[in-house]
């Protein structure tokens, strides 16, 4: 059973996540096999850990706050995370996702909206990360996905991250980021501690087992 998924909504103005995919040899067989699907939603507060940091506050922790923010300005960017712990899914080492879904909402939205990606960070981080412990983080070399964020402030977004959540299922080594390629207005989502359980992050998982 994997542990912490250190899925980490990384809001950043780069892609990374390089999937490599290997295919190995095809074996036909006389049996059968019946695949048990399941789903599992993790929305409980202390399954999730998120946080965010700012380059104009290198050494600051957010992981308490009630919201994450992204800013893709020189100078000032914001980088947001978010994780979550797969353990209570139950899920096997053998299982596997057939798709899984980030869900944020948006507290305040950028004018005019943003195209933000996600991105998965490879190494382990937790609520007390600063501008300059992310700076030392292992990235993936390509982005997950890009989304819009929309313009309506209240929106809940949700975000496809099958491939991340698969790794995670596997190995417990992935984690994730979301970035802006646009300068300007900050977005804001809501984060676990906001203090309403229908604004955290969710993650929703329908796997094969």
């Amino acid at each position: 059973i994997p542990g912490d998924v250190v899925h980490a909504i990384w809001l950043l103005e780069a892609a990374w996540l390089a999937a490599t995919l290997g295919v190995g040899s095809w074996h036909l067989w006389a049996g059968s096999q019946t695949l048990l699907k399941g789903a599992c939603t993790i929305t409980a507060a202390g399954s999730i850990v998120d946080t965010y940091v700012r380059e104009n506050s290198t050494t600051t922790s957010f992981g308490t706050a009630a919201t994450t923010t992204v800013r893709a300005d020189a100078s000032l960017h914001n980088w947001a995370f978010v994780r979550f712990d797969l353990s209570s899914c139950a899920l096997l080492a053998t299982a596997g996702a057939d798709s899984a879904t980030l869900k944020l909402v948006v507290k305040t939205t950028a004018t005019g909206g943003r195209t933000l990606t996600v991105t998965p960070v490879l190494t382990s981080w937790d609520g007390t990360l600063t501008w300059n412990q992310a700076q030392a983080l292992t990235y993936g070399s390509s982005a997950t996905t890009t989304f819009a964020t929309g313009t309506t402030n209240g929106a809940t977004l949700s975000i496809p991250v099958t491939i991340d959540v698969d790794a995670q299922i596997k190995s417990s080594t992935a984690v994730y980021g979301l970035g802006s390629t646009a300068t300007g207005n900050t977005t804001i989502f809501n984060a676990a501690d906001s203090g309403t359980a229908s604004l955290r992050p969710v993650l929703v998982v329908n796997y094969e087992k």
